[in-house]
């Protein structure tokens, strides 16, 4: 099954909710990555802190929700976020 994904915009202009067709983690829980050396324990959060700017990861349920480096612009990484949810989700 290929995964669709929906970006919808948060009221924090430095973090966007990646809106999945696929279950990652049980609803009703979270898992949050605030660096790098946590999200090692997470195949999707250790690949999305391979993209330049990205500095926070929160799964829940069939979201993702990236807080990027506000030296960084969502064009920049948007992208490469999306590409890499789709390739390891």
């Amino acid at each position: 099954m290929s995964v669709n994904v929906k970006v919808e915009p948060t009221r924090n202009e430095d973090s966007v909710v990646f809106k999945l067709n696929k279950i990652l983690i049980p609803p009703g829980t979270g898992s949050s990555f605030p660096n790098r050396e946590i999200a090692q324990s997470n195949p999707l959060a250790k690949a999305l802190f391979e993209v330049r700017g990205v500095a926070s990861v929160w799964l829940i349920g069939s979201e993702v929700q990236v807080t990027k480096d506000p030296a960084f612009s969502w064009g920049a990484v948007k992208g490469k976020v999306v590409e890499t949810i789709k390739r390891v989700a």
